[in-house]
């Protein structure tokens, strides 16, 4: 039995990750299927400059974001639910890689599943890299989808 923390946020290298979960699970699985709201959005200054009245992080914590993400994640779920023991759905808000990390170690995974968006070395210079950050920080295997 494995216990599995799979990354998803709707991009095609996520949707790629759940395949290859799909691929390698079995009944004796549990799955942790972990969506993260960016703290870039709730933060950013061009959200406060849009919505300029609206606390964007209350919104997060109150539910709306958060109900929409457990909606859509839960969609997700559906396909995987006949194929393992248990699937449990998480929902954060702040630094992708960073809740990554702290929800596979709060649920003690045995393996974390992401994709990875190919931004080549510029962008992870420029913009670090969830992926990269995983793997330098896991105290358990990863496996990136490409």
């Amino acid at each position: 039995m494995k216990k599995i923390l799979v990354a998803y946020d709707g991009s095609e290298a996520a949707k790629k990750a759940i395949e290859m979960t799909s691929e390698c699970v079995n009944k004796e699985d549990e799955i942790v299927l972990l969506t993260v709201i960016p703290a870039e959005l709730v933060q950013s200054s061009f959200t406060k400059m849009l919505l300029p009245t609206i606390d964007v992080s209350d919104m997060v914590n109150s539910g709306s974001f958060k109900e929409k993400a457990m909606e859509t994640v839960g969609e997700v779920a559906k396909d995987l639910k006949e194929q393992v023991k248990s699937i449990d759905i998480a929902v954060e808000s702040g630094d992708p890689a960073d809740e990554i990390l702290l929800t596979a170690k709060k649920h003690e995974v045995d393996l974390i599943i992401l994709g990875y968006k190919g931004y080549g070395k510029e962008g992870r210079f420029l913009l670090g890299s969830v992926a990269d950050k995983v793997v330098r920080h896991a105290s358990k295997s990863v496996m990136i989808v490409r």
